[in-house]
């Protein structure tokens, strides 16, 4: 570490509120809105914090997503795998446009697609709330509920058994954890491969009606088919399809249940629907630290130049509370319906199932609220323990009565 690095601040900056940015974003986003700062791991990066300047960088090719780049900026300690046993998520164009459309071409994360999976996500969630209302008041919505309900629904578009989503749940808990270390980063990712490893070489042999088996006809079919990738893309997809949805679904019920008159409204106004989702995912983005790049080559942004090699964090929550591309921003609006935040990411790396994400997320909803009209937090959000530095924020219990 050099002599100038001392003297940056530290990254990543934590929130004082579940709903509410780290107060430094709208200090920095109004004084030096692209601002080099010192990481844990003893490098430095670039943190990018106006809206402008995050969906810029997200759509030009010298910002990398190349995970195994020397200088791209994780800012917790990574196991060696991390940089090496990855996808398409930490792949550039060409490569990473060929394997997205390997997994794409399944029709899995179209619109039509996503309404006809709609009635087994609510019979998903009426099962998991039925356990609660036999279970009794308290109960921990997270593990009950908002966990419950993604896992089931990409494991069983994957074809992974049920029996065994805790268990890899309790691993990507431990691989994306900002308190997890090296090691116990690299032993989930071991235990996670070796599973990957038996499920894929068993629907080799045996496939069945399922994304895994037809991503790897269609692999096949191309001739480039590999188990180890094969392995890498399911790993992503079950990452992505579960921990996301899980910090969103039991934050956004703490959001309604903090601001009763937009629950008010939710409620009586099933048309606000719709809106609500996009600001629910505007306002409490908590993919906020998962978006980073790495410059292959200078680029001249916001009055600063980033220089070849160096790392740079685009800041979604930031983005998504600047004034000068959300009125009022740090409002909770659910009449205002901007579909132009960047929770759900932008450009060619747009999460791949945001259809996915949004409905389960309004079947939950609408669901709850309906179902338990009198729901409310048995413990003030205050005594929560949250994901404070993860990859991907959210609560670790949320107890709920009604």
């Amino acid at each position: 570490m050099t002599e100038s690095a001392t003297e940056l601040p530290e990254f990543p900056w934590h929130r004082g509120c579940p709903m509410a940015p780290p107060k430094e974003y709208a200090e920095i986003r109004a004084t030096e809105p692209i601002k080099k700062v010192r990481l844990a791991t003893g490098r430095t990066a670039w943190v990018v914090t106006r809206y402008e300047d995050v969906k810029a960088l997200l759509t030009d090719a010298r910002a990398s997503s190349d995970r195994a780049h020397e200088g791209f900026p994780y800012y917790i300690d990574v196991p060696q795998q991390f940089r090496t046993e990855g996808s398409f998520i930490g792949w550039d164009p060409p490569k990473h446009t060929l394997h997205r459309r390997m997994a794409a071409l399944s029709g899995e994360f179209t619109k039509q697609r996503v309404r006809t999976l709609r009635p087994r996500m609510q019979e998903i969630v009426d099962e998991c709330i039925d356990k609660m209302l036999a279970a009794g008041p308290p109960v921990d919505l997270v593990h009950m509920l908002a966990l419950r309900v993604p896992m089931t629904i990409v494991c069983e578009i994957l074809g992974i058994p049920s029996k065994d989503q805790d268990y890899l749940h309790s691993c990507t808990d431990i691989l994306f954890g900002g308190n997890s270390t090296a090691a116990q980063r690299a032993d989930a990712i071991t235990r996670v491969g070796v599973y990957l490893e038996e499920l894929v070489a068993g629907k080799e042999e045996n496939p069945g009606d399922d994304l895994i088996s037809r991503m790897i006809d269609r692999y096949r079919t191309e001739g480039i088919y590999e188990r180890r990738e094969m392995c890498n893309v399911t790993r992503l997809l079950l990452n992505g399809g579960h921990e996301t949805s899980a910090a969103m679904i039991a934050l956004s019920v703490m959001s309604l249940l903090e601001h009763p008159d937009q629950l008010e409204a939710y409620v009586s106004d099933p048309s606000l629907r719709p809106k609500a989702i996009e600001e629910l995912l505007r306002y409490l983005s908590p993919g906020d630290l998962a978006t980073s790049r790495v410059a292959t080559a200078d680029i001249g942004i916001g009055g600063v130049v980033i220089r070849e090699g160096e790392g740079m964090i685009l800041l979604g929550m930031s983005a998504n509370r600047d004034p000068e591309a959300f009125d009022r921003p740090d409002e909770l609006d659910l009449s205002r319906g901007n579909r132009h935040h960047l929770a759900l990411g932008h450009g060619v790396h747009h999460c791949i199932g945001a259809e996915i994400a949004r409905v389960e997320l309004d079947v939950v909803l609408s669901t709850i609220f309906r179902r338990l009209p009198g729901l409310k937090l048995a413990k003030s959000w205050e005594d929560l323990t949250y994901k404070d530095g993860n990859v991907m924020y959210g609560v670790y219990e949320m107890p709920v009565t009604w």
